[in-house]
């Protein structure tokens, strides 16, 4: 009796291990019948409410046979609720890649959301499919209500931006802000005694002087890399291993994060994604104070957004790495599979306008 039981106890454990071994199997079958993937191509990542997305899908068949897919994608907020989604219906060859281009209204509200597949029988788990992007609507602050910029002429692009948002001053002595760009700068290093001139007189009327994209694109042509700024500054361009997608704004400066859900600025529209060009700024000079109004680079080690103020003499100058050139201009459209290209970015224009109330005093406030 007692070997006889021994016996039943062995049989009854062997058909657990089969029934194990069964499940097993049909675990390791349910994952080959994942049978393709969905990945979503190149597309900038910043828009305006209600403008059209444009990027590609692709479906790529895992299998040796021929494939019907019938997938479902979704545009979700943060939270997790949808807000648009579509149908895709295809027939992949064995082995075959498809690609489908895909456009989106983009929701008509600002906030952060994420293109993603459905659930689908036969979609790869693995793929892990996800375009996340932008939807802001840039807008002035209550303060940059109060306050003029002046640029020069010859600064067309920069002049037609203020002009768009209802901030340009007619002349120098109505401004608070005088705004230089990549010309103003190229003429500054050449000792054009109207530049000079200009930023001079704007400091004595304690005015803010910002130069915009400051050692970009242009600057590479030069061998000196070593110059004198205003308050006997000297800034040195040092060479860094490598240009910037991201640069975050100090959370401690409201004015400058106004109207952005976070501090951190990813990857914007065009030259594919760079922000802050590869060179790291370096300030020589006495009695000076200087702030870092942003960070970037990794463990926060550049400072593409510097204040400089006087410990004794009047004005403020401001210094920005962050490349807004092609990208504060509404005219300049998207073009499809061209990520190199600079574009109209609204997260860029919102940077700038934040930027410009943010050096103003309160006492040049009208």
């Amino acid at each position: 009796m007692k070997r006889r039981f021994i016996w039943k106890v062995v049989l009854l454990f062997s058909l657990v291990l089969v029934k194990q071994a069964e499940g097993f199997a049909m675990t390791k079958y349910a994952s080959d019948d994942q049978k393709y993937h969905v990945v979503f191509g190149e597309s900038y990542h910043n828009y305006l409410p209600g403008s059209l997305i444009r990027l590609d899908v692709v479906f790529k068949n895992r299998c040796a046979e021929g494939l019907k897919v019938n997938q479902e994608l979704i545009v979700k907020e943060k939270s997790g609720a949808r807000v648009w989604k579509t149908m895709i219906n295809l027939e992949l060859t064995p082995n075959g890649i498809s690609t489908i281009p895909l456009m989106i209204p983009a929701p008509k509200v600002s906030g952060v959301f994420i293109l993603t597949p459905g659930d689908s029988a036969g979609l790869a788990a693995d793929s892990g499919s996800s375009f996340r992007f932008n939807v802001i609507q840039p807008k002035k602050s209550s303060r940059l209500t109060k306050i003029l910029v002046f640029s020069p002429d010859y600064e067309e692009d920069i002049n037609a931006f203020l002009k768009t948002w209802g901030i340009k001053a007619p002349m120098v002595s109505w401004g608070q802000v005088l705004l230089c760009g990549k010309e103003s700068w190229t003429r500054y290093k050449a000792d054009d005694p109207e530049i000079v001139q200009l930023i001079k007189r704007s400091l004595k009327r304690e005015m803010s002087v910002i130069f915009l994209d400051f050692g970009s694109l242009a600057i590479k042509k030069d061998s000196q890399k070593k110059w004198v700024m205003p308050f006997d500054v000297t800034v040195s361009l040092i060479n860094a291993r490598s240009a910037e997608k991201s640069f975050t704004l100090k959370p401690e400066l409201k004015e400058l994060n106004y109207g952005f859900t976070s501090g951190l600025m990813n990857e914007w529209n065009g030259l594919n994604g760079v922000t802050v060009p590869a060179e790291d700024l370096r300030f020589e000079g006495k009695e000076m104070k200087i702030n870092a109004y942003a960070t970037s680079g990794g463990n926060s080690i550049r400072f593409p957004v510097v204040e400089l103020i006087p410990l004794h003499g009047k004005g403020k100058l401001y210094i920005s790495q962050v490349i807004t050139e092609g990208r504060i201009d509404e005219k300049v459209k998207p073009v499809r599979n061209k990520p190199e290209l600079p574009v109209y970015d609204p997260m860029a224009v919102q940077f700038l306008l934040n930027l410009i109330s943010a050096t103003v005093g309160d006492n040049l406030l009208k």
